[in-house]
């Protein structure tokens, strides 16, 4: 732990027994390490409702292009829309795989517009960002997407990298998923999680996409997790932790950790709207699991910082104009005191939160609470 309060969108505070975890370095080939892969196995798949959940060693980009390489076969029509620059990155990737890609990018969500050009176009499979990290929106209705794209019998693949476990999805519909255990699970980063449904298993097994690269084929780590084992080297640290964050997702609830996660997220907004700072998105698209404002003061993160906070500036074409917060993990009713306390101190806005109007919803399990940094 650094002695400050880590506030970005990922990596996120982790609690200490999930830090210590990864410390473990362990034969990959052991019983004991094949407890852990299984165990992770389990709960990914009960709280994402995936038939398979493969685990990688990486970052969630890494998860996002073993799902890109292993999925799409060139001879399928491949739609993709970008509303940010993890959406880009996206496009960037299935590129890379593919020359049959046909391609949307909106300077902002919105949703109506999204969904009509999913009515209109032509399309095997269909690649979306759920919760775009780069400026707090997020495409909150995904049931409706889902419809659609059965209707069309294609199938839908999601990058979720920051929006699993900061919202109530289930892989009903979805063909195939990602996300990374340094956001809303807070685990320590370097673990990637490619979500399957039976259809993408299957297709997987019987069919072959061609041109994937060794280390990103999903068909080489589904063969090794039958026996619980991962088909490479894996870092046992990063596996070890995330078991030990999945375990205390579990006790905690994961329907629990989503209400506190979209409280605090509601809440900040709330309370910097109220005092007139404009919000990036708007009612319908707002993340759960990143605010993000716009901001004059260009030493802004610089003064956070001597105040123990530690923040994100924009992305892309926004990046000079605001700041990202990550209500992720394990964020909770101190922090966000903490961050708007010293906020508004820093901006000059008379005001202090009291601990009373922070909904009852974003205070967290002491359990976890006792685990956790509260410089």
């Amino acid at each position: 732990m650094s002695g400050k309060m880590l506030l970005i969108p990922g990596p996120v505070e982790v609690p200490f027994s999930v830090s210590n975890a990864g410390s473990l370095v362990i034969n990959h080939r052991s019983d004991e390490f094949r407890n852990i892969v299984k165990e992770n196995q389990e709960l990914l798949n009960k709280f994402s409702g995936a038939f398979k959940s493969v685990v990688i060693t990486g970052s969630g980009t890494l998860a996002v292009e073993t799902m890109v390489f292993s999925l799409i076969n060139q001879k399928q029509k491949v739609l993709s829309i970008s509303y940010g620059n993890f959406g880009e990155r996206l496009i960037d990737s299935i590129k890379r795989k593919t020359k049959n890609i046909e391609y949307i990018n909106y300077d902002k969500l919105n949703i109506n517009k999204l969904i009509d050009d999913i009515k209109e176009k032509d399309f095997d499979l269909l690649f979306l960002v759920h919760n775009e990290t780069s400026n707090g929106t997020a495409i909150r209705e995904l049931k409706e997407i889902i419809k659609i794209v059965k209707n069309k019998g294609a199938k839908l693949l999601i990058d979720d990298v920051s929006g699993f476990g900061g919202y109530n999805i289930s892989m009903d519909g979805i063909y195939a998923m990602v996300t990374g255990s340094q956001k809303n699970i807070a685990a320590i980063p370097g673990t990637g999680v490619i979500f399957l449904s039976e259809e993408a298993y299957n297709d997987l097994i019987n069919d072959d996409t061609g041109n994937v690269p060794f280390y990103l084929d999903l068909k080489t780590s589904l063969k090794f997790l039958s026996k619980n084992e991962t088909a490479f080297t894996p870092s046992t640290g990063g596996f070890n932790s995330l078991n030990v964050a999945l375990k205390i997702l579990d006790r905690e609830g994961f329907s629990n950790r989503v209400k506190r996660i979209e409280k605090s997220s509601e809440f900040i907004r709330e309370k910097l709207m109220e005092n007139n700072i404009e919000i990036f998105g708007d009612k319908n698209t707002y993340s759960n699991t990143v605010v993000c404002f716009y901001n004059n003061d260009k030493d802004l993160i610089k003064k956070l910082n001597s105040n123990g906070i530690i923040v994100s500036k924009g992305m892309g074409n926004i990046a000079e104009k605001t700041i990202r917060i990550g209500t992720m993990g394990v964020i909770n009713s101190i922090y966000i005191k903490k961050f708007l306390d010293a906020y508004f101190k820093i901006s000059g806005i008379n005001e202090k939160i009291d601990e009373d109007e922070i909904p009852e919803e974003t205070v967290i399990p002491d359990f976890i609470l006792n685990d956790i940094n509260l410089v």
